[in-house]
């Protein structure tokens, strides 16, 4: 005899032209729990039957590892009790739009690679009876997304709805990306103000592992005297002229990208942060670590990733949502919503949806607030030509 309550699956309810399967997949980001509500709702209201799968792409594969594989997303608490009694496994959504974090996911899954799995997927989408499948995440999600299409047949109408920290598709403002700026530049000013107060050079590093487009922003925001991007390798006289304004400056921050030298650090320095790489560079350079002026690396946190998003990003995952709905409607598929501005909204077709990760040009002139004049040099040599990719 057992206490565990076995729950029934997507296809053990009656037949439904309007069943929605919903994937969250990828790195979490500020913002997840709101799209899900946006889009329960907005669903629901419109005659949808709104299911989970519990572990992202996962839930859809023998791989799987949690039961039930699928939950159903309703509304009211009154709704879930009902389908709790009917032994249909049911999360009420109503008052969960400002929570951290994903219920709906694993660690990303590597196993959606193997086209195998990928058929499996496909065939438990039919199985199952899903009549529609809206994939929620970032580039990996998206592009995982797109691969399974190739193995329906035929294919499910489809939708995207971008939530990322990188912000690493074109044409969109992604839902997280704003929340984690605030985040992360909130930290880093705090420790700008700890250098002014007490005279040290802070080197914070920040979330950025290819192009630091995060780090960059909030370290423009935050007023870093320096900010050192993922695909930099300083040559010597920069390092030398950059220790040396470090060292005639009352205090600095400078923000670093997590990605910054990260196969030379695996081969010489096994382990080291990218804010510790820098420091030690620095300090061969003639950046001295003193008691009159500390020069501290400050190690990276992913906390950020699981801050509450704030209150714009949920306004425009419920503008996302309608617009997704509104194309569902119309008989559209395999489209994402954007909103760049207020007036700039609409859905993109997903053959005009590219990874676009790169750090914008115009933001380049701000990474030095020092004097140092090699440094912008070669910023301008090297990255300021319309042929550089950032």
């Amino acid at each position: 005899m057992t206490n565990l309550v076995e729950f029934g699956t997507p296809a053990a309810m009656p037949p439904s032209e309007r069943r929605l399967l919903l994937v969250f997949d990828g790195g979490n980001a500020p913002g997840y729990a709101s799209v899900a509500v946006a889009l329960t709702e907005e669903a629901s209201r419109r005659g949808y039957e709104v299911w989970a799968a519990t572990e992202g792409f996962r839930s859809l594969t023998a791989d799987a590892t949690s039961e039930p594989r699928f939950e159903r997303l309703i509304v009211s608490r009154r709704e879930r009790y009902a389908l709790l009694a009917k032994g249909i496994p049911a999360r009420s959504m109503g008052r969960r739009v400002l929570d951290a974090g994903s219920d709906f996911r694993s660690e990303r899954y590597l196993g959606f690679h193997d086209e195998r799995n990928r058929r499996a997927a496909a065939e438990t989408l039919r199985t199952q009876g899903f009549s529609h499948l809206v994939g929620v995440g970032g580039n990996g999600t998206f592009e995982g997304l797109r691969a399974l299409l190739g193995e329906m047949s035929p294919r499910l109408p489809t939708g995207f709805m971008n939530v990322s920290i990188d912000n690493d598709l074109a044409g969109d403002r992604a839902i997280g990306f704003l929340s984690g700026v605030e985040a992360g530049a909130t930290i880093a000013r705090g420790l700008y103000e700890d250098a002014y107060t007490h005279k040290r050079i802070y080197l914070l590093e920040m979330m950025g592992n290819r192009s630091g487009r995060h780090a960059l922003h909030c370290g423009v925001a935050a007023r870093a005297h320096l900010i050192v991007l993922p695909f930099f390798q300083f040559p010597d006289a920069v390092l030398r002229e950059t220790a040396a304004a470090l060292s005639r400056a009352d205090y600095a921050l400078v923000v670093v990208a997590e990605g910054y030298e990260r196969e030379r650090r695996a081969r010489e320095m096994p382990g080291a942060s990218a804010s510790e790489f820098l420091r030690r560079q620095l300090e061969a350079a003639g950046l001295v670590d003193s008691a009159q002026k500390r020069v501290i690396a400050e190690p990276f946190s992913r906390y950020l990733r699981g801050v509450r998003p704030a209150f714009l990003e949920i306004s425009a995952a419920y503008v996302k949502a309608s617009l997704l709905f509104d194309a569902f409607e119309e008989g559209g598929t395999e489209v994402m919503p954007f909103v760049l501005a207020s007036n700039d909204v609409g859905v993109r077709p997903f053959h005009l949806v590219a990874r676009e990760d790169r750090v914008e040009r115009a933001f380049l002139p701000l990474l030095a607030r020092l004097q140092i004049p090699g440094f912008s040099t070669w910023i301008r040599d090297n990255f300021t030509s319309e042929k550089t990719s950032l």
